[in-house]
């Protein structure tokens, strides 16, 4: 009809916003290093760093399910204390995984590494004893997870808040919605290299006795080092940021500096990932 304004165009699909710019200049750093960390023992707590520049994240557990295997347990990072994370993730893996509420998705054929993450609060519908185990008695009260591939394998990631911290706000789902796939995909990708780089039981969860078994024990080539230097070693491939390690160790970030300098230079090295290779190429010689 003569003069009558064409309709405007249908709008498109909503789609979870993405952080504002104040979050990505604190995330995409930490995401870097997490890129860059891919593979070795310090991508867990570099992943963290980088969700938590833009959620609080209080416990990350990574389970995996590969063909022809049962649940296994890639890694923990969390607020707990050590053994009772670890105790938790062991629990998961050999008690309750079958009743975990999110079990069929997790063996669906059509798991994918972009798929929403998936909400879980005490009260939402799960066996009374999988609530009590793992949230009543824990302090966790709210949970995220993303199922992800990893070549024939599926990595299956959990990311919960601690009483302390609260449930997680509208606010704070928007944003795991942008940013959990990017972490899921990069957690597949971690345990594929993982996986091909032949690490002891395939399993990141693994790398602090590892690593100390190496280090600590002064095994070639780390017997060229004195005691700061490997001390310094042993918290790099830990995922410590050189601030983390010098208040750690309680010396200045700049001697942090300059004991890596020196460590590398004694063991013919100029990067971290260097460092982790070396790390598992001491014990795979080792184990002949």
């Amino acid at each position: 009809m003569s003069g009558t304004s064409p309709l405007p165009p249908a709008p498109l699909a909503s789609a979870a916003p993405a952080p504002d710019d104040t979050l990505l200049a604190g995330w995409l750093p930490a995401l870097a290093s997490a890129i860059e960390a891919l593979g070795t023992p310090a991508f867990q707590a570099a992943l963290t760093r980088s969700l938590n520049a833009i959620v609080p994240v209080d416990h990350c557990v990574v389970f995996t399910f590969a063909p022809g295997d049962g649940p296994g347990h890639l890694f923990t990072q969390s607020k707990m204390p050590p053994e009772h994370a670890e105790s938790l993730a062991r629990d998961y893996v050999e008690r309750f995984h079958g009743a975990d509420p999110n079990r069929a998705r997790i063996l669906a054929d059509d798991a994918r590494h972009d798929d929403a993450p998936i909400r879980l609060v005490p009260h939402m519908d799960a066996p009374a004893d999988y609530r009590d185990h793992f949230f009543d008695r824990t302090g966790l009260v709210d949970k995220a997870s993303t199922i992800g591939r990893a070549g024939d394998a599926r990595v299956y990631c959990n990311f919960y808040r601690m009483r302390e911290s609260g449930p997680y706000s509208d606010a704070d789902w928007q944003r795991l919605e942008a940013i959990l796939p990017v972490a899921t995909a990069l957690i597949g990708t971690h345990y594929r290299l993982w996986r091909e780089a032949g690490a002891p039981d395939a399993s990141p969860a693994t790398a602090p006795s590892l690593i100390h078994s190496v280090i600590g024990r002064q095994l070639p080539p780390f017997d060229r080092l004195t005691r700061r230097e490997r001390d310094i070693c042993e918290r790099i491939l830990l995922g410590y940021s050189t601030v983390g390690i010098g208040l750690d160790l309680d010396i200045a970030p700049s001697s942090v500096t300059t004991y890596r300098r020196r460590a590398y230079e004694k063991l013919g090295i100029s990067t971290q990932n260097q460092l982790f290779q070396l790390c598992l190429g001491t014990v795979q010689a080792e184990r002949g």
